[in-house]
């Protein structure tokens, strides 16, 4: 069912109800009318017996005024009557012999005053009930009764209403069904279609979002997520653009020093100096394929926690400290102590190396790094005195700009690596009272050492 479309299932399960219904109506409601209309038949012959009371003489009225009987036992709505001794001498009425006879047995071996009975004559029902009566000491059997057919018609009559019912009824449930389907159906249609479209990079697809229900809200979702596809994909050709331009031109310096070289001729003066200019581009453009291919190893590569170990985030940083010390002239200011985490110490450093070098390349005097910690998280914040960010910049995005207008990685990894250490990585301009404002860029990492114990146990 899963397999079919939704205005089949819709349908197939309106079907369902009318069939469980019918079947209900059928089986469940046949039996139920069937009993209250026997009922009402044994109601109808009890009501006949009003003027059979001990209190009136059947005999007499039947012998001195023939017609008030008659009269009287019209009133008994067609209920046939009998009257018969208990010697079996029949006084009033008339039936089949075969069907007296019956009555009569049954009248004698009757120990109850009133009793009900049903019986089959050539293939028909017959509902009666007796009641014994003493009159002047003598004891007669009034006999009441009537055939199927009274009750057969009352069951037809009454079920072909109910099914001429249950007819409108479906089909009106089934034209609300193909409504209801078509309704539901036709917007899903449209983002059926439009997702086609996304898929197929038409951006300007329209979506059905004059909707409140949950289907305008997935509507309104799939949109978001094409504005956000469409923002990626303008981005992600911009960063193809650009990298393949960045790439191209350390190549190309390499390849015209190189050339010059071996024509000897030293574009930089000397065979030194041209030489130095060759490393320096071919150390660019191994940053650049590093950061790509950092890239691609965090997000295609599982988290495996089987390689984590203790990091020391202290003496990492200052191991940092200590490398990048001598690339520009700088003061550095380390603070404070964040303690040991659980994680891996080659992603740790690389996050932390991103930042400092970022740090370095914009700030003008002063970087000061602040270690923390509580006994859940550690916090490092590397601050440096360089511009102000720009509200708007996306940093941590993985095709965001840099001031120059190049397109870099390193912050994406470092967001990247963050978040697969289940931390949490900010960058805000700090404004600290009468101090210079600076930016500050700050990690928070969890020591996951609770879940190593409870794991350990």
């Amino acid at each position: 069912m899963k397999n079919r479309s939704l205005g089949f299932q819709i349908w197939a399960m309106f079907l369902l109800v009318i069939a469980t219904l019918s079947i209900v109506i059928l089986i469940v409601m046949r039996s139920s009318i069937g009993n209250f209309i026997d009922e009402q038949v044994y109601a109808t012959l009890e009501n006949s017996e009003v003027f059979f009371s001990e209190d009136a003489s059947v005999i007499e009225m039947l012998q001195d005024n023939p017609i008030e009987f008659d009269r009287r036992k019209q009133e008994s709505r067609s209920v046939n009557v009998l009257l018969l001794s208990k010697n079996g001498k029949l006084y009033y009425g008339g039936a089949p012999q075969q069907l007296v006879n019956q009555m009569y047995r049954d009248a004698i071996d009757q120990e109850k005053e009133m009793q009900k009975y049903t019986t089959r004559l050539d293939k028909e029902d017959v509902y009666y009930s007796i009641l014994k009566m003493e009159i002047k000491g003598e004891t007669y059997y009034r006999v009441s009764y009537v055939w199927d057919a009274y009750r057969q018609e009352l069951i037809t009559q009454l079920f072909s209403k109910i099914g001429w019912v249950v007819a409108i009824v479906s089909i009106l449930t089934l034209f609300i069904a193909f409504w209801l389907a078509r309704r539901l159906t036709h917007p899903l249609i449209e983002i059926e279609r439009a997702v086609g479209k996304i898929a197929a990079q038409k951006w300007d697809t329209p979506l059905p979002l004059d909707r409140g229900d949950e289907i305008g809200r997935l509507a309104r979702s799939v949109d978001a997520m094409r504005m956000d596809l469409e923002k990626q994909d303008k981005a992600q050709k911009s960063l193809l653009q650009n990298i393949s331009h960045d790439l191209k031109t350390p190549i190309m310096v390499i390849r015209s020093y190189a050339q010059s070289i071996s024509d000897g001729i030293y574009p930089d003066g000397d065979l030194t100096g041209s030489v130095s200019v060759i490393e320096e581009e071919a150390e660019r453009l191994e940053k650049k394929v590093a950061a790509l291919l950092y890239v691609t190893k965090l997000d295609y590569f599982e988290l495996d926690r089987s390689t984590w170990d203790h990091v020391d985030l202290d003496r990492m940083v200052h191991l940092l400290q200590k490398r990048f010390v001598g690339t520009k002239a700088l003061t550095w200011k380390i603070t404070g102590e964040a303690g040991i985490v659980l994680g891996e110490g080659e992603q740790l450093r690389v996050a932390l190396e991103n930042v400092l070098d970022n740090a370095i390349r914009y700030a003008e005097s002063t970087i000061e790094i602040r270690l923390s910690g509580t006994r859940q998280t550690a916090t490092v914040e590397i601050l440096n005195d360089g511009p102000p960010l720009e509200a708007s910049s996306p940093l941590f995005h993985q095709f965001s700009r840099g001031k120059e207008g190049k397109f870099g990685l390193g912050l994406y990894i470092v967001k990247r690596i963050v978040e697969r250490h289940e931390g949490e990585v900010t960058i805000e301009n700090l404004i600290a009272g009468n101090e210079q404002n600076k930016v500050c860029v700050k990690f928070n990492f969890p020591r996951h050492f609770q879940e190593e114990s409870s794991g350990k146990k």
